[in-house]
């Protein structure tokens, strides 16, 4: 593994979050609009695992490799 992988980790970890994000937003929409209890169902879920994935902490490889620190 290599700097560049760690960044692209986070870009990937990052971009699936703002994904889940603006899923759930479009179901809490249609909720409200259409379908109250279903739209809240998948959307809440969904918005979770939205934020879980944009604060989620890089792995413990790329922590030392951005330190510079070997792992063995």
């Amino acid at each position: 593994m290599d700097a560049a992988s760690c960044d692209r980790e986070r870009f990937s970890s990052r971009t699936i979050g703002l994904f889940f994000l603006g899923i759930a937003v479009v179901l809490f929409v249609v909720g409200l609009v259409i379908l109250p209890v279903v739209g809240f169902i998948f959307a809440v879920p969904l918005l979770v695992i939205g934020i879980a994935m944009l604060i989620a902490p890089e792995s413990k490889a790329c922590k030392l490799i951005r330190r510079g620190l070997s792992a063995g």
